[in-house]
This record gives C-alpha cells, sequence and structure tokens, in this order.
C-alpha cells in the first residue's frame, strides 16, 4: 500500500502510551544529532507516568498500531487572584513530532487541531509554544503569533 493511503487515527494519550510516547521522543532527538543514553525510554516513560495528569496530548497511530507522531502540553495552572474567578489554565506545547516516513501527510496538522479544539472546549486561556524553524510554518499558517512584547525569559548563570 502506497504510504500516503495508510490511513492514521489521531487519539487522547493514554498512561500506557508512555512507551510510544518515549520512542517518539528518542526518533526525534537522534534526528536532531543528540547522543543517545543507555536506559532513556525507561527514564522517559517513567518522568511521563509520574506526571501524567499535568499534561494534555495525542497520539498518532497507523492501522498496525505503530505510532508515527504526537503532540504533548504541559497543563500550567494559575493561582486564584482577586481578578479574575477560578484557576485559568494554559498549555504550552513541549512537543509536536511526526515520524520522517510519515510527513508532508498533515498529520502534524491533524494534531495540533486536535490540541486547539480540546483547548476551547476545555476554555483553555492559550496555548503556547518554541516553534522549531521547521515547525513554524505550520504554526504560522493555524494562528500562533507572537504572544506580547512582555514575555522575558531569565536563565541561571547568564550574566544579568
Amino acid at each position: 500500500m502506497d504510504v500516503n493511503q495508510r490511513p492514521v487515527h489521531l487519539r487522547p494519550v493514554e498512561r500506557e502510551d508512555a512507551f510510544s510516547l518515549a520512542a517518539l521522543r528518542l526518533q526525534q532527538d537522534k534526528e536532531l544529532g543528540r547522543a543517545t543514553r543507555d536506559r532513556f525510554v525507561g527514564e522517559y516513560a517513567d518522568a511521563f507516568l509520574e506526571d501524567f495528569t499535568t499534561y494534555r496530548g495525542w497520539l498518532a497511530e497507523q492501522g498496525d498500531g505503530r505510532p508515527v507522531g504526537c503532540l504533548l502540553a504541559l497543563r500550567v495552572r494559575k493561582l486564584p487572584t482577586l481578578a479574575r474567578t477560578g484557576r485559568p489554565e494554559w498549555w504550552y506545547v513541549q512537543q509536536v513530532f511526526v515520524s520522517t516516513d510519515r510527513r508532508r501527510e498533515g498529520i502534524g496538522r491533524r494534531l495540533v487541531h486536535a490540541a486547539r479544539d480540546a483547548a476551547s472546549a476545555e476554555r483553555v486561556r492559550w496555548l503556547r509554544l518554541n516553534a522549531s524553524d521547521a515547525g513554524a510554518p505550520l504554526f504560522d499558517a493555524m494562528g500562533f503569533g507572537d504572544p506580547m512584547d512582555r514575555l522575558r525569559e531569565w536563565v541561571p548563570g547568564q550574566a544579568p
């Protein structure tokens, strides 16, 4: 069957997906030229399971169950203030990845749509991410932009 005719199913990630997500992370890191280390897959899976409730995510799978892409977002909840009732939540999208052999099929776009739809349904205030050079065109086309001029970052060890 032609690669473009193989169906891909998207679904929310579950605890049982820890090793599949670890394998996709390993694929992504190796693609970026990062050195592997012993026991990384177990380390990743353990960390994911420990923090499972703080994530929202989606997994893209082929019909045979092979994971070919994912989107993981870290849920950030603010504490109450006098200005707002409730606890506003926003999501930091920390990973969007599609396996090399399944790129250019719209899987990444479908993953982002799934996250946006869920965020809208759950009344999430915004999604934020740091776009790679490769991902920036997709995110720009899907309405992501510069959030504000006031956003700042400090890194320990850097001079003031």
